[in-house]
């Protein structure tokens, strides 16, 4: 027997309520227990006096609160519930999770690169294809130990040292600028039928040509009209083109460029000759190789010549066909003019009242929008909420019939 039932059955004990089994082990205990044996002392006094002398009410309630006090003070103290830390860590849970959906784009990719993984034969290629590159180098120095591999490696050399040679010549040559030019502006007219077919008339006049055109609006249907057209014109006579362009209704917004590539023009040149040369050697070599391996090598070789070859000749004339005929944006609208009369101050409040209601309705569209769009979290939320409150009440209801029950006794 301990203490708390000790004094839980003392009251009982001493009315003669208990059995003797449950006796005997109460004095037993009290014999055992000094503090235990001091309350029974203090009991027994106390039931004497009540006996003997008429104790007020008042004293007995006083008394009675006082040992309640004390057994409540026995007990160790019930850990509130914190519901704070509750509603922090949920704030954070949803940061975590809702932070980690919206940058998951971001975030870097679960694939680790290997910057090693590129293997010999992908290394070899990207060397054959380029002989001004040290990695052929390193590969002839590695690998490239039969005849057919010194052959090519002594070509690529004699190609690369007659491109630098070429380079250095026609960077000291006077070689004339290549330069980009281009325009753009807008239209503004109440004529638009005649002035765009001004602006295309104008464009044929000066050798160009309309690439593009694109028109929207209805007359009819009392819809203004605009269109955008993409011209090409010829380099030499575009100021001529935008001076003639003033004359088309009212022009507003212009603008020019100039983009020099000239750089860009004559380096991809070296490389075309580059290229070319190498395939001419390449080719020489075809004609006296014997070995299948030799032949299987230099086919790869020259198919990748020729890809970088197509690829240069390409990107010079696209350099060519930019440079010779500038690109200029054109943008015509129609305007209309419009006669503006006073409105009243009926008509103003009609108005006013409309465009309150059209906006009103826009609002509640704009909030269902984001009710839906938010739906997942407030469930989420309100289910946490839900579970917080219901475990406050739980709390709050045991510690409710504990009290009560200790107020019993």
């Amino acid at each position: 027997m301990d203490c708390k039932e000790f004094s839980n059955l003392l009251d009982a004990w001493l009315d003669g309520a208990l059995p003797d089994a449950d006796a005997r082990r109460m004095l037993d205990h009290a014999a055992g227990c000094e503090a235990c044996a001091a309350k029974l002392t203090l009991r027994q006094d106390c039931r004497r006096m009540d006996e003997e002398i008429q104790v007020p009410e008042s004293f007995s309630s006083s008394w009675r609160q006082a040992i309640r006090e004390e057994k409540e003070m026995e007990q160790k103290p019930q850990k509130v519930f914190q519901w704070k830390k509750w509603a922090a860590a949920a704030a954070a849970l949803l940061f975590v999770v809702g932070g980690t959906l919206a940058s998951r784009d971001g975030l870097p990719s679960r694939r680790a690169i290997d910057s090693n993984a590129s293997s010999y034969s992908s290394f070899r290629e990207q060397a054959l294809s380029d002989p001004s590159s040290t990695s052929y180098k390193a590969m002839g120095a590695g690998s490239m130990t039969n005849a057919a591999y010194d052959r090519a490696y002594s070509a690529m050399e004699v190609a690369e040292e007659e491109a630098v040679d070429y380079a250095q010549d026609t960077n000291t040559a006077a070689q004339p600028e290549k330069i980009i030019r281009s325009a753009s502006f807008n239209v503004k007219t109440a004529d638009y039928d005649a002035d765009l077919q001004k602006i295309q008339d104008l464009a044929a006049g000066m050798g160009g040509r309309v690439e593009y055109l694109s028109s929207n609006g209805d007359a009819a249907g009392g819809q203004t009209r605009s269109a955008s057209l993409t011209l090409r014109i010829p380099a030499q006579r575009l100021d001529e083109f935008l001076t003639g362009a003033q004359g088309v209704g009212a022009i507003t917004g212009m603008t020019q460029q100039m983009e020099d590539v000239s750089d860009s023009y004559y380096d991809t040149q070296t490389r075309l000759k580059t290229q070319q040369e190498k395939l001419a050697r390449l080719q020489e070599m075809m004609a006296s190789a014997q070995d299948v391996s030799d032949l299987i090598e230099i086919e790869s070789a020259i198919a990748d010549a020729q890809y970088y070859i197509d690829r240069y000749t390409g990107t010079l004339k696209a350099y060519d066909s930019k440079v010779d005929f500038s690109t200029v944006h054109v943008t015509v609208r129609e305007t209309r003019v419009t006669e503006t009369k006073e409105v009243s101050l009926g008509e103003r409040i009609v108005t006013g009242i409309g465009d309150s209601f059209r906006e009103f309705g826009w609002f509640l569209e704009d909030m269902v929008i984001f009710l839906a769009a938010a739906l997942p979290w407030i469930i989420t939320l309100a289910a946490v909420v839900i579970v917080a409150v219901l475990i406050i009440r739980v709390r709050k209801n045991r510690k409710n019939k504990k009290e009560k029950k200790v107020s019993d006794q």
